[in-house]
């Protein structure tokens, strides 16, 4: 797994800024710590689905109300409902450096936040593979907590892929996952022919020190 340093000193904040030496040294050292420790999860599930209008998702009968996934959706003839963590060794290292090493916490969880994005866009670009022998694209992923589409969807979601069975990623009372670097995300499956789009498209925090421009 090839890790992006670009991508984890932005998630760590560096918003452009060089990072010194030390800060280089413990991500080196954070890369190969989570590169040997982690061992990925995902499954996978294509389903049908229904916008009854242009607020709602319809999927086996389970309602997801938000405008802008019904609005993404509506380009796709199916959806595919995607589930990926790094697992409960990615949590351990958190909490180790939470306690002995505030700096290097920081730079895990940027480092881990990389390598679950990165895991996501290694697994879907397998996927879309196979999808595009029969002429269908992938839309950008849309997750319960981005946009309209509340987080307390993930209990509706959960009911729809059996997730923590499967991969053992579980919610609290105020539906965050365990292990934390676990996504949830619906994409589109469409014959429409795309350009590259990326989820910011889809988000109206242009403040978000995630964004790419």
């Amino acid at each position: 797994m090839k890790l992006r340093d670009s991508e984890i000193y932005r998630y760590a904040g560096f918003k452009g800024n060089t990072p010194d030496r030390e800060t280089v040294a413990k991500t080196e050292e954070l890369k190969k710590e989570a590169t040997s420790a982690v061992t990925p999860l995902f499954i996978s599930r294509e389903a049908d689905f229904v916008c009854p209008d242009g607020n709602t998702v319809v999927i086996d009968g389970v309602k997801f109300r938000s405008q802008k996934l019904s609005k993404l959706l509506s380009r796709a003839d199916k959806v595919l409902l995607f589930a990926a963590t790094l697992g409960v060794e990615s949590d351990r290292i958190l909490r180790k450096y939470s306690v002995s090493d505030s700096s290097k916490y920081v730079l895990a969880q940027a480092v881990l936040t990389e390598m679950i994005e990165n895991c996501c866009d290694s697994v879907l670009g397998e996927l879309l593979k196979k999808y595009q022998k029969s002429g269908y694209s992938f839309l950008p992923r849309y997750s319960p907590g981005y946009g309209d589409l509340p987080l307390e969807y993930q209990r509706e979601f959960f009911s729809l892929m059996d997730i923590t069975k499967r991969i053992g990623v579980t919610l609290n009372g105020d539906c965050l996952m365990t292990p934390s670097k676990s996504v949830t995300a619906f994409i589109g499956i469409t014959r429409e022919a795309l350009d590259c789009p990326v989820p910011c498209e889809l988000c109206d925090k242009t403040d978000c020190q995630f964004r790419r421009n």
